[in-house]
């Protein structure tokens, strides 16, 4: 079996209320989390890239250990983006 592996990027303006609401409530969290790109495929690129579904990207730990064999999380940094999601999700709903 052959395919064609490919997964679209995509990119929000930083104007975009997604990202402008998501910063705001990771902000809110103490998070200063600069406007960036993952070198990495994610589900976005399914749902943002091909569906059109505008999508964000946070998380824990490091970017080179995602998706690698010895991925792994120090503890520090998952109680971090505890608070990071729960910041995005306040302002997202409030």
């Amino acid at each position: 079996l052959q395919a064609k592996r490919f997964f679209p990027a995509w990119a929000l303006e930083e104007t975009d209320p997604l990202v402008q609401r998501s910063l705001a409530g990771l902000h809110s969290a103490g998070i200063d989390a600069p406007l960036s790109h993952y070198a990495f495929c994610t589900n976005g690129s399914s749902f943002c890239g091909e569906a059109g579904i505008p999508t964000v990207g946070f998380g824990p730990s490091q970017e080179n250990l995602a998706h690698t064999v010895d991925e792994y999380i120090e503890l520090s940094q998952l109680e971090m983006a505890v608070r990071g999601y729960q910041g995005i999700l306040r302002e997202l709903t409030r």
